[in-house]
């Protein structure tokens, strides 16, 4: 091998790794695209469902009152049907 072989030989490579190089960017570039994209709907996903959660512990908190009401209420009656039955 003389000494143009060589210097072919090294221009192919120079231009195999500058190419290599090239769509090694570019395919970067897709991924941290892809990664955003990734990340908001997670992000979106993640508060939808603390948004649901919320919603939840509130219905929780409302049925909870209502059932102290209910009970509220039925002792009530059965203190008032109590003293019509001992009467």
């Amino acid at each position: 091998m003389n000494a143009d072989d060589r210097q072919d030989a090294l221009e192919q490579a120079v231009l195999a790794m500058k190419e290599l190089v090239l769509r090694h960017e570019e395919r970067l570039d897709t991924f941290d695209a892809d990664f955003a994209r990734s990340r908001q709907d997670f992000d979106f996903k993640l508060n939808a469902l603390i948004d649901a959660q919320l919603k939840n512990e509130e219905g929780i908190a409302e049925l909870r009152r209502s059932i102290g009401e209910l009970r509220d209420e039925s002792r009530s009656h059965l203190t008032r049907i109590e003293k019509l039955e001992s009467v």
